[in-house]
């Protein structure tokens, strides 16, 4: 909700490119945290954390969600189900259209690398802050939900 009447300063605008100056880092960071063998790319990462989060999905959803084109999303989904991490499943009445679905091994793959980053971003934590800095991580994260609307 955008308040018209809100004034926006550069101190408020100095605090927003910080943030996303770090969270787009930390984001750079966490993605070499995983142990990648099969040199997925960051759209074949969306697209499993994608129907992870939302069960079977169309692959028109997936281009709309992600803005990529049918022929891209073709690719991802074929060396996706190629991998074992999804599969299709044909779309009731209409034999045209097949849902992608995450597999098993695919929910232990994201599993796994959910786990690396975690433990990665956790030792670095442990090794350079105190535990009043942490404190004052986990308050800072409140005020980030806050701003976002997710309390």
């Amino acid at each position: 909700m955008k308040d018209d009447n809100l004034e926006i300063t550069d101190f408020d605008k100095e605090v927003a490119h910080r943030l996303r100056d770090l969270v787009s880092h930390l984001n750079r960071k966490l993605r070499k945290q995983i142990s990648n063998k099969d040199q997925l790319s960051i759209s074949e990462l969306n697209v499993i954390k994608l129907l992870f989060e939302n069960g079977e999905v169309l692959p028109s959803e997936i281009c709309g969600h992600f803005n990529l084109s049918s022929q891209y999303v073709s690719q991802i989904l074929g060396k996706l189900q190629t991998l074992g991490l999804i599969t299709r499943k044909q779309a009731g009445t209409d034999k045209r259209k097949n849902f992608a679905i995450i597999t098993k091994a695919g929910e232990k793959w994201l599993k796994i690398s959910r786990q690396e980053r975690e433990e990665w971003l956790a030792t670095s934590i442990a090794s350079v802050l105190t535990n009043l800095e942490k404190e004052a991580i986990l308050n800072a994260i409140q005020l980030l939900n806050k701003t976002v609307g997710s309390e």
